[in-house]
């Protein structure tokens, strides 16, 4: 009789404990969250979420991966079709037409649950921001910079710690190694439809790449013009640059067939575990225009949007950015992936600041936040059209189909044809 009321005890507690893992399991909220990060920086972040929900076992975030081209489409493909989508990674000059033609939720709509907004620089947010309300936190925004080889740079009669600091000094280093070396001198990012690559070269050159509603191409200005004309001359003129795709110049930089590459600082850690035992590398910040001018260096990368309803789902989403936007957090993240710190004053973080004395290739990463200006975001109305007419402009140009004073306004006039602009 004793066995049998210990077993019946122990079959009890069993069941009561089986019924408590239901429940638990039944009060768990899962969010959906879009991203489009691979390889170290994948490991990285799922970390990251994985920690999170050791500390908050009632949330699961369950990512969803998209290439970062294809990652616009397959998140307004699961909008339209119902899909549940909470969290989304949204392409940076993607987040007007975004806030146009998605329900994306204010971040700050609850004042109470929005304090994590109050620890990213002001200038971060300003691309999700319409009047008083914020739809975006800026997560993996790269800054652009040189990634050169220091043994190539040596072979040439280069100094290997005296990097190029403006364009011209890029153009003569280029030409140096090329005669000296056989190797070819340098690449710059395009980036998808080569839109951010042209944004970049027009804004460091003191132009206007777009209107302020995306709805007007307007780096048809001297300025913008020049800064065209520079990337123009970089292959027709010195012959210093490959026309390629961005991961063929990676992967030419990468095995030492390419002396320079200008490139995101999110490529910092697959760059140094790819080139680790082949050469010395180095890093400098992205080259001045002309001597005297300040660096002007659009954001790369994305931020993230909330769309989850009203209720659980919604709140457990807000914990998750507030989670992401923790100095500590976020500060984590750009020492492991390679993207810019985003919060305020990121060195008075021990943690940090012992990571950039003791990491040199980062510190231009740190020196240059303060030249980031915000990328310049497309409107609603034929944004993919008008990036299409830029990647076809690039490619005339580098064709040599004549100069970049004759085709930038043709390409900037229709352009606004597609988009619709009607004042500038």
């Amino acid at each position: 009789m004793e066995f049998t009321g210990l077993l019946k005890k122990a079959l009890l507690a069993t069941l009561l404990g089986v019924a408590a893992i239901a429940s638990s399991a039944s009060a768990q909220t899962t969010i959906t969250l879009y991203h489009y990060q691979t390889g170290k920086n994948y490991d990285s972040f799922r970390k990251l979420l994985n920690e999170f929900e050791q500390r908050n076992p009632d949330i699961r975030i369950k990512d969803m991966f998209s290439q970062s081209e294809q990652i616009t489409a397959e998140l307004q493909a699961a909008m339209a079709a119902g899909r549940q989508v909470d969290i989304a990674t949204v392409i940076g000059k993607n987040i007007i037409h975004f806030l146009n033609n998605t329900p994306a939720v204010p971040l700050n709509a609850e004042p109470a649950k929005a304090k994590f907004l109050e620890n990213y620089l002001p200038v971060f947010l300003d691309l999700g921001r319409v009047g008083e309300k914020i739809y975006a936190v800026p997560h993996a925004y790269g800054t652009p910079m040189i990634y050169y080889n220091k043994d190539i740079f040596r072979k040439a009669g280069l100094d290997p710690n005296r990097p190029p600091r403006t364009w011209d000094e890029v153009t003569q280093m280029a030409l140096v190694i090329q005669k000296k070396t056989g190797v070819m001198g340098m690449g710059h990012l395009h980036a998808a439809m080569r839109d951010y690559g042209t944004m970049l070269m027009v804004t460091n050159a003191g132009g206007k790449y777009l209107s302020a509603d995306g709805r007007c191409a307007l780096f048809d200005s001297p300025a913008g013009v020049a800064g065209v004309a520079l990337w123009q001359d970089l292959v027709v003129k010195y012959k210093v640059m490959p026309v390629a795709a961005d991961r063929q110049m990676q992967s030419a930089f990468n095995s030492g067939k390419l002396s320079m590459y200008i490139t995101s600082s999110a490529s910092l850690g697959g760059t140094v575990a790819d080139t680790a035992g082949h050469f010395e590398l180095g890093v400098a910040n992205y080259p001045l225009f002309k001597d005297g001018m300040k660096r002007k260096t659009p954001n790369s990368g994305a931020a993230l949007m909330l769309y989850s309803p009203p209720g659980e789902r919604r709140n457990a989403a807000l914990r998750v950015l507030a989670y992401l936007g923790d100095r500590k957090i976020a500060n984590r993240w750009s020492r492991e992936s390679g993207y810019m710190p985003l919060s305020k004053n990121p060195l008075s973080d021990p943690d940090m600041a012992k990571y950039v004395s003791s990491y040199p290739l980062v510190q231009p990463v740190i020196a240059q936040m303060a030249d980031t200006v915000p990328t310049a975001t497309w409107g609603e109305q034929g944004a993919l059209e008008a990036q299409s007419i830029v990647s076809n402009l690039m490619d005339a140009l580098w064709a040599n189909h004549g100069p970049a004073s004759k085709l930038v306004p043709e390409a900037v006039a229709r352009m606004n044809a597609a988009t619709g602009c009607t004042a500038r």
